[in-house]
């Protein structure tokens, strides 16, 4: 495989994304093509095709699953079709990068992952962030002993998004509320820093929608040896610089890093919070570039798996998403 074919499914806003980085990186290096797009729409498709310069449009995800001239699926659907059209364009014989969550539930992914190691194929849940230069950096620095042993981690995230019941994000149907939709960055970003390690003990509140599902949560994670994170999600609270950042906190100093799952800079301070060093890495696209580069060096090296965003480490972020949702209290 010389040259990738790529496919997305779905044709919202992450999917238009998506097409911009992944058009970037085809004129950039050539190893990526994107050719079609499917919706259950078909006029969508056809729309999002002529926008972004797609040869084919399917009125149908089935259709560009059967597609022989595609060798990989971007999912970019509501979260609670990401198993099914996973297992499908897996058995199909497609590549397939998922957006996240991969499931509403532990129970959604596993038989995921097991599709993709019995059709022997490349699958990735899509965790742009951990691919992103400034983020590698201060994980680099944290891992190295750069602060020392860990202490603290903090991670806020926060978007303010009207109240619709139907929409994405206050339906529970489709796996609507802030924990799945964007706490799952701070959840993984203190996984990341821990070490992949399990947490001792999960302490969780909630604030309700009138759907149900939650409208913000906070979160505390204790691990042995005296770690603790501290995280929040809401999804109807203003965008300020200060609910959208990260910091690790060591022995000897701490890494800040601000809007932390988009991440452009990293900031290394020492114990009194005197900045060491810092790293700019603006992004070359968006952002996303960086994540279909992944799949590019996997794929044309023959490999099935990532070893930055493992199946394991998809499978232990939602068995913590499904332990902070049995452990929280509503307010």
């Amino acid at each position: 495989m010389d040259v990738i074919r790529w496919g997305i499914v779905a044709t919202g806003g992450i999917a238009g994304t998506f097409a911009r980085a992944l058009r970037y990186e085809a004129a950039r290096t050539g190893r990526s093509e994107l050719r079609a797009v499917a919706s259950r729409d078909g006029d969508k498709a056809a729309s999002f095709a002529q926008k972004w310069g797609v040869p084919v449009s399917y009125g149908s995800y089935e259709a560009l699953f059967r597609d022989p001239e595609i060798d990989a699926v971007y999912i970019a659907t509501p979260h609670n079709s990401h198993p099914e059209l996973s297992i499908a364009a897996l058995r199909a014989g497609k590549a397939v990068l998922c957006e996240k969550p991969l499931g509403l539930a532990l129970a959604d992914v596993r038989p995921v992952i097991e599709t993709a190691r019995a059709e022997r194929r490349f699958f990735m849940e899509a965790m742009w962030m951990k691919f992103n230069p400034s983020f590698r950096k201060a994980h680099e620095w944290a891992s190295s002993g750069r602060i020392g042993p860990l202490r603290y981690l903090r991670a806020d995230f926060s978007l303010d998004a009207p109240f619709d019941p139907a929409s994405r994000l206050h339906d529970p149907a489709l796996g609507g509320g802030a924990l799945l939709d964007i706490g799952i960055y701070p959840i993984t970003f203190a996984t990341c820093f821990a070490g992949k390690r399990k947490p001792d003990a999960i302490r969780a509140v909630m604030e309700p929608a009138p759907t149900g599902v939650d409208l913000s949560n906070r979160i505390t994670l204790a691990y042995s040896g005296g770690l603790r994170a501290d995280l929040w999600s809401g999804i109807a609270v203003a965008p300020i610089e200060d609910l959208r950042g990260a910091v690790a906190v060591g022995e000897t100093g701490a890494i800040r890093l601000p809007y932390f799952w988009m991440a452009q800079r990293a900031v290394l301070l020492d114990h009194e919070g005197r900045e060491r060093e810092r790293f700019d890495a603006p992004f070359d696209c968006n952002g996303y570039e960086y994540e279909v580069r992944e799949v590019e060096d996997c794929l044309l090296a023959g490999r099935i798996e990532s070893t930055v965003q493992t199946w394991d480490d998809s499978i232990m972020v939602m068995e913590l998403l499904d332990g902070v949702r049995s452990a929280w209290e509503r307010f």
